[in-house]
C-alpha cells in the first residue's frame, strides 16, 4: 500500500494541474454529501423537536388548481371550535419582518411567527424562563399584548439576562411585554426557518398592518 501511495504521489507531482483538478472535484463532491446529508438529517433523522412529532397532522383545503395548506382565520377558528377528530388545532402564519424596538437602540428588524393563543399548549413545549402565550390570553382584536422570544435571539440581543423577561418593547411602535423565551431546542414548526419571536395572531392588524382576521377570502394561516 505504501509502494502504491508513494506511486500516486509521484505521479501527481508530475502533473500538477491534473492534481489541482482532483482536489477540487473531491471537494466538491464532499461538499454535495455534506448538503445533501444536512438536508436528509432536517427532514427525515431529525424531524421537529416537540413531544411526539409523529402525531403532528397538517390540515389542507383542497381547490380545484391544487390543494393548499392556507386557510383564513375564520375558517381556522371554525375548524377549531368545531373539532372532535384531533386533539387540538392551533394556528400559525410566518409573518413579514418587524420592527424591534427595546428602547436601548435603533430598532432591529425581526421575523416572527404569528401564532394562535393554542399553539404551545397544542405542541406540548414548556418555555425555557417565564411562560408561553396561551388562549386564555386572547380577548379578541388586538388583544394580547406579549411575545415570547427564541432563545438564540434572547442570547445573541439580550446577552442572556433572565431580566428580559417582563420588559416592554416595541413592534412597530406598539407595546409588547417579553413573557417567556422558548427552549434552545425549540426553533417552531417549520424546518428551515426559526423565527426571532413568536407573536399573537390576534395582533396581525397592529403588528403586520393589515386586517385579515375577519376576511374568509385572505388565505394567510
Amino acid at each position: 500500500m505504501h509502494a502504491d501511495l508513494r506511486l500516486a504521489m509521484r505521479q501527481l507531482r508530475k502533473a500538477p494541474g491534473f492534481a489541482l483538478t482532483a482536489v477540487l472535484t473531491l471537494a466538491l463532491a464532499i461538499g454535495a454529501n455534506a448538503v445533501v446529508f444536512s438536508v436528509l438529517n432536517a427532514l427525515v433523522l431529525r424531524p421537529l423537536n416537540v413531544p411526539h412529532s409523529e402525531n403532528l397532522f397538517m390540515l389542507q383545503r383542497a381547490f380545484s388548481q391544487g390543494d393548499s395548506p392556507s386557510q383564513s382565520y375564520p375558517d381556522y377558528r371554525d375548524l377549531r371550535d368545531r373539532n372532535h377528530s384531533f386533539e387540538s388545532l392551533m394556528s400559525y402564519d410566518i409573518a413579514g419582518a418587524v420592527g424591534l424596538d427595546t428602547g436601548s437602540k435603533s430598532p432591529s428588524v425581526v421575523w416572527p411567527y404569528l401564532i394562535s393563543g393554542n399553539y404551545f399548549d397544542s405542541l406540548g413545549v414548556q418555555p425555557y424562563l417565564g411562560r408561553f402565550i396561551h388562549a386564555s390570553d386572547e380577548h379578541g382584536k388586538n388583544s394580547v399584548p406579549y411575545i415570547v422570544l427564541s432563545y438564540a435571539y434572547w442570547r445573541n440581543h439580550f446577552n442572556s439576562d433572565p431580566a428580559a423577561v417582563g420588559r416592554v418593547v416595541q413592534i412597530n411602535k406598539h407595546p409588547y411585554t417579553i413573557v417567556g423565551v422558548a427552549q434552545p431546542t425549540f426553533r417552531g414548526t417549520e424546518l428551515f426557518f426559526a423565527p426571532d419571536l413568536w407573536a399573537p395572531i390576534v395582533d396581525q392588524p397592529q403588528i403586520g398592518g393589515w386586517d385579515p382576521l375577519e376576511d374568509r377570502g385572505t388565505h394567510f394561516t
